[in-house]
């Protein structure tokens, strides 16, 4: 006689845990390294007022730290999916699991070049290469803040497996709301600071932002359904 499957979850998955160990190595690594910068870099996108050198050049991190601090989005953001399909059934065995943490992990691997060549192609044509330039190095820092701010989310789903789910909503919903903040605060002081109109900052993250996001969800939506069918 068959007893019935264990569930699968984060925290008991070998895979996940070596990973999240390795992913708080390089979070401590970058801190300790480069936290300065990154400090820095942070309260010039606030205080940012048309300065002559920009600060994303005022400040270094260095090629091992950004790759890390990409490798920690990429890596949080397929734990939060994950965890969003997990709380809707959609995972149901770690084979399948592990198949759908790879997935995940390239679809958001190839988000960002996609991203990086939709900002240039638009800013190129909407701003100058001063303000495009400008703008694009900030755009990216912000996605590399990201993995920070997931990191509490993303710990909880593994190593608290029955946190309440409107925990995580409400959660994620505070992220998207700095995320955002952050975002348009730097389209008003950078691309859009000689013509402070509202609406066009707002139709301008709805278009270059929001649109993208939600095709990359769908992406996620139609391959997570071509998986649950075949395997």
């Amino acid at each position: 006689m068959t007893g019935a499957p264990i569930p699968y979850s984060l925290g008991t998955d070998n895979l996940v845990l070596l990973l999240f160990v390795l992913s708080l190595l390089g979070g401590a690594y970058v801190s300790v390294f480069y936290g300065s910068s990154i400090t820095e870099r942070i309260k010039n996108m606030f205080y940012y007022s048309g300065q002559a050198i920009p600060y994303n050049t005022r400040t270094d991190i260095g090629g091992l730290g950004n790759v890390i601090l990409y490798a920690m989005v990429i890596f949080y953001s397929s734990i939060v999916t994950m965890g969003y399909l997990k709380q809707m059934g959609r995972l149901h065995d770690t084979t399948s699991a592990h198949i759908q943490l790879l997935t995940l992990s390239v679809i958001f691997l190839l988000y960002l070049p996609l991203k990086r060549f939709m900002y240039d192609i638009v800013n190129k044509i909407l701003f100058t290469k001063e303000q495009a330039k400008e703008w694009r190095e900030s755009y990216f820092f912000t996605i590399q803040l990201t993995g920070f701010m997931l990191l509490p989310i993303a710990a909880a789903l593994i190593l608290l497996p029955h946190t309440p789910h409107i925990i995580y909503y409400i959660y994620m919903a505070i992220v998207g709301i700095i995320y955002l903040s952050m975002l348009f605060t730097r389209c008003f002081n950078i691309i859009f600071k000689d013509n402070c109109f509202f609406l066009d900052i707002f139709l301008y993250l709805c278009a270059i932002e929001l649109a993208p996001l939600a095709l990359i969800w769908r992406t996620i939506d139609v391959t997570n359904l071509y998986k649950i069918i075949n395997f």
